[in-house]
């Protein structure tokens, strides 16, 4: 089946130039050089456009798009359950669209979220967002954006970020003051996040006179339970001296004290344990230790940011909004 993408690689543009080409009530302004390349592009390949979307002009379909890189992160559902709220109240439905990291996957729905004509797309800036067009399409389409999460930044867009050095240091430094000098770090492999959250880790023990070592850190390929596990077997198998363990986020530490629960390590009084993110840290036994990022602000403010530009249709003045994180105490440390 033809689709959109293979319209505008034929006539060597972009998809947002061939979406506005196809619906001639779309606004956008297409040279006739260009229309003209797509229309023979159109003609050659047989492209039959989705009827819905041909039919839908600018803004008049009351939907949205929640884009992250897995809903299986309960971070993710979490803030996409008060993100569906809030787009109820406006009368929007949401898309939700999960990459799994993977280009391929964020460009089949940047082709339906521009076919579909939705007011607007909510994204987590992951490096698969970020490396590819993603962002440049949706907004050559018009259609506003707004990044909310991960740990790259944007001045095209408004973004709603959080302060990771900060949240990191706060954990680490909390730690060091309940009398814990051999603390590890467990993060996950090309991720900017674990970068960020990794120098508030050195910044807290360097500011508190501790040396780094690197065999304390241990850096894992995803972010699931199993992989905190397995980050929790190698660090005490291999350094005996450990007392206390900060994790990427919760679902990572849940697997960490799955593992200290079955070697019988005391929980904190031989190694304590800090999550991060809040997601489920009540559920874990012992209840863990986190730094809390408050979903529903975020989610908050990222509707606020894109119905504004939904409403308004600005396209300036873009706000960057810095989300400070919370060290909420538990029962690991």
């Amino acid at each position: 089946m033809v689709t959109i993408r293979d319209v505008a690689k034929k006539a060597g543009v972009s998809v947002a130039t061939v979406s506005a080409v196809i619906n001639k009530d779309s606004e956008v302004n297409v040279s006739d050089r260009l229309s003209k390349k797509v229309i023979n592009a159109v003609s050659e390949l047989n492209y039959r456009p989705n009827r819905i979307a041909r039919a839908l002009s600018k803004k008049e379909n009351p939907m949205i798009a929640y884009v992250v890189p897995t809903i299986r992160n309960e971070f993710f559902s979490q803030i996409g359950h008060y993100i569906e709220n809030f787009a109820f109240e406006k009368k929007y439905g949401v898309y939700l669209c999960n990459t799994h990291s993977k280009t391929e996957r964020s460009n089949l729905y940047l082709n339906n979220l521009i076919e579909n004509r939705v007011s607007g797309v909510i994204v987590t800036l992951t490096w698969e967002i970020m490396t590819s067009n993603f962002i440049e399409n949706l907004l050559e389409a018009d259609i506003p954006v707004v990044g909310m999460a991960g740990a790259r930044k944007r001045d095209d867009i408004d973004t709603v970020l959080i302060d990771d050095q900060e949240g990191s240091f706060k954990a680490v430094e909390y730690l060091i003051k309940n009398n814990k000098s051999s603390i590890a770090f467990v993060g996950v492999e090309e991720s900017k996040t674990t970068e960020i959250r990794y120098s508030g880790y050195k910044k807290a023990l360097k500011e508190n006179n501790l040396k780094l070592d690197k065999d304390l850190v241990s850096i894992q390929k995803d972010f699931d339970r199993e992989d905190g596990y397995q980050a929790a077997e190698e660090l005490i198998e291999n350094n005996g001296s450990i007392d206390a363990i900060f994790i990427y986020n919760d679902v990572m530490a849940s697997g960490v004290i799955d593992y200290l629960n079955h070697q019988k390590i005391k929980i904190p009084d031989e190694v304590a344990v800090i999550g991060y993110d809040n997601s489920v840290a009540s559920y874990t036994r012992p209840k863990l230790t986190t730094v809390a990022l408050p979903k529903f602000k975020m989610a908050e403010k990222s509707m606020q940011l894109l119905f504004d530009r939904i409403e308004n249709d600005s396209k300036d003045n873009y706000k960057k909004i810095l989300i400070h994180p919370e060290l909420i105490i538990r029962e690991t440390t």
